[in-house]
């Protein structure tokens, strides 16, 4: 079912996700300290559906980096009291063309959803965050062995947006 090789699409790891109670100082400064993570970049999303408070820290070496993500309500909010403080949330892939991607899975029978886990349609093959002109996309847990799978295509996005040597 799932190609090879070759065949395969090509993604890059573009970060990991990862639950914390709040954005606190020590946590931050864990991560600054241990990893040599860059300065932080904070951001807040709320909709309907969820409200979370989240963090960038860019690694030294490369465009990945550290998602921390503190939600306030929705489902991450039970996630997090489920599997507690420092519990993985999610691995994000970047690739070239979100609309490709979406086609290959449904071939896979595979069909992207948005972070609810509802299905994405046709004719609306990815989603947006408020303020983020990115493209994104989910996996369905049921098809990723239980994993959060975003999939993610950059607009423009280059590091110096965010961080500043």
């Amino acid at each position: 079912m799932y190609l090879n090789g070759a065949n395969a699409l090509k993604a890059k790891l573009d970060h990991v996700g990862i639950l914390v109670d709040s954005l606190n100082d020590p946590l931050i400064n864990f991560y600054r300290e241990v990893l040599g993570c860059e300065k932080p970049k904070h951001f807040r999303v709320s909709n309907e559906d969820e409200e979370m408070n989240y963090v960038y820290l860019p690694l030294p070496k490369g465009d990945n980096y550290v998602e921390l993500l503190a939600p306030v309500r929705g489902p991450s909010k039970q996630l997090l009291e489920k599997n507690g403080s420092g519990s993985m949330f999610e691995l994000c892939f970047e690739v070239d063309n979100i609309e490709e991607f979406y086609d290959e899975m449904k071939v896979k029978g595979i069909i992207l959803c948005d972070p609810m886990g509802r299905p994405l349609p046709e004719d609306r093959k990815w989603c947006s965050i408020p303020g983020d002109d990115n493209k994104y996309a989910y996996l369905p847990q049921d098809k990723s062995f239980g994993t959060t799978i975003e999939i993610l295509e950059r607009s423009a996005w280059k590091r110096s947006d965010y961080w500043q040597k």
